[in-house]
């Protein structure tokens, strides 16, 4: 920056001021409205603090995985010993983004950072990237999610591609090469790119999910031939039309080793080197998570050390695969939001048949999107095996009650509790001492859940973490 900017000093107080004052009165943790006020009295703001950073910007977008990607991301920089600007609470939209710049950055304008890493929701990306020129994008997947908001996924790829034809040639990318769509995209993108992804036969289907969203390819619509399937349309492909495959792989997880829902080992090849990681949270989407984050940071120049130190220290963002311990319970928070995400959740929890409850918690807020016929699209077959019982709550408990009726599950073992904190009452009681309750909550309802275990003392608040 050239010199004292008045109208941003102004703005960052005035944000300041703001988050302080919705903490207080308890309405919130402050990780939006801050930024919406800073933006009125400083609409360049966003630009006129990312450009003063040394280390520049790192954006990660993509449907699922981007806050647990974030904070791996955070933690690698921080064992580099690198200052972090980062939207931690997860507000991922423009005024979420300014907001944690605002509480990041000095009354003068200087922030107080030597690198920005922000989570950025996929409608958003374009609008981010018409303010910042960021040194690194990390683009980790394109599912089918809230149609009411984003459309189809047509939609958000073009989005995306006139965002990325319009930036410099600064910008590296580090993507996710087993999305089909996300590899054409990058391909076609003119800029440098690094490509992670599975090499894991072991853990690859042959066949295709049928909630699958990429069947075709994106550039001739010509159905792809999969030799290994991952996760929903996720893996190792090629176009009989166009010739288009996924490209070679810069870095890759093998001889992965699923640990139920503890944990997860695997080995990292390519331009690292080779290394054994251990992550502390479950799933084979969670290896794609560290594999996005670990080449983020690569991208970045970041030594291996950091990064391996970075994923040692790492425990579950809220709602990811969180554990709490209460009431000499263990609660399991898993966040679902659309088909894919769900049934990898529920495949972790149909692996482990112990009767224990399930409780399922669907709101139909904005944020949570409130069309919720994917429930339809999500696999609740699999939980028809399990003991249960189940417990739904929220907004559309009844239409969640519903939808285990007819995935086959025992009419008497589901019990519909609209209101989240008794159906959390009534889970807890049917959950054996020292035995385990899984949540599967959507967006709103996991704010509400922690919310309310906040009020209990069983968690900090999610902007306190």
């Amino acid at each position: 920056m050239a010199g004292f900017d008045p109208r941003l000093s102004a703005a960052i107080v005035a944000g300041r001021a703001v988050a302080a004052a919705v903490r207080a009165s308890r309405l919130g943790g402050g990780t939006s409205l801050p930024g919406s006020v800073a933006q009125r009295l400083a609409p360049t703001i966003l630009s006129d603090v990312t450009s003063a950073l040394p280390e520049g910007v790192v954006l990660v977008s993509g449907t699922n995985g981007k806050t647990t990607t974030s904070r791996l991301l955070s933690n690698m920089f921080s064992s580099a010993h690198l200052r972090v600007l980062h939207n931690r609470s997860g507000s991922n939209l423009v005024r979420g983004i300014v907001s944690s710049v605002v509480v990041s950055t000095h009354a003068s304008g200087r922030p107080a950072a030597d690198v920005a890493l922000f989570e950025t929701d996929e409608a958003a990306l374009p609008l981010v990237l018409r303010e910042v020129e960021p040194r690194v994008i990390v683009l980790n997947n394109l599912f089918r999610d809230q149609l009411d908001r984003y459309g189809e996924l047509d939609t958000l790829y073009r989005a995306w591609e006139r965002a990325l034809a319009a930036l410099g040639a600064r910008t590296t990318l580090a993507v996710n090469a087993d999305d089909p769509a996300l590899a054409r995209l990058a391909a076609g993108s003119g800029h440098d790119v690094l490509y992670f992804g599975l090499d894991a036969p072991e853990q690859a289907s042959r066949e295709l999910p049928h909630a699958a969203d990429a069947a075709a390819c994106a550039s001739c619509r010509s159905p792809l031939e999969y030799s290994a399937v991952y996760v929903s349309h996720m893996g190792e492909y090629s176009c009989p039309g166009c010739g288009f495959s996924r490209p070679e792989l810069d870095l890759a997880a093998s001889d992965i080793r699923l640990e139920g829902t503890a944990a997860t080992e695997f080995t990292v090849r390519g331009s690292y080197g080779e290394f054994r990681a251990r992550l502390n949270v479950p799933g084979l989407y969670n290896v794609y998570n560290a594999l996005a984050a670990i080449a983020g940071a690569r991208t970045l120049g970041l030594a291996r050390e950091a990064v391996e130190q970075g994923l040692r220290s790492f425990s579950a963002a809220f709602g990811r695969f969180e554990r709490v311990r209460a009431e000499g319970r263990d609660l399991v928070l898993a966040l679902v939001k659309n088909p894919v995400g769900c049934n990898e959740v529920i495949r972790m929890f149909a692996s482990q048949p112990v009767p224990e409850p399930l409780l399922i918690v669907i709101n139909d807020r904005i944020a949570d999107g409130r069309d919720v016929s994917w429930l339809w699209d999500a696999d609740f077959e699999m939980l028809a095996s399990l003991p249960g019982p189940f417990v739904t709550s929220g907004l559309r408990a009844h239409d969640m009650a519903l939808r285990l009726k007819y995935a086959g599950v025992a009419v008497e073992q589901i019990r519909a509790v609209e209101r989240i904190p008794q159906a959390l009452h009534r889970a807890v009681e049917l959950t054996s001492p020292g035995g385990t309750l899984r949540i599967m909550p959507t967006y709103t309802a996991m704010l509400e859940l922690r919310e309310h275990m906040a009020g209990l003392g069983w968690v900090e608040p999610y902007w306190e973490e």
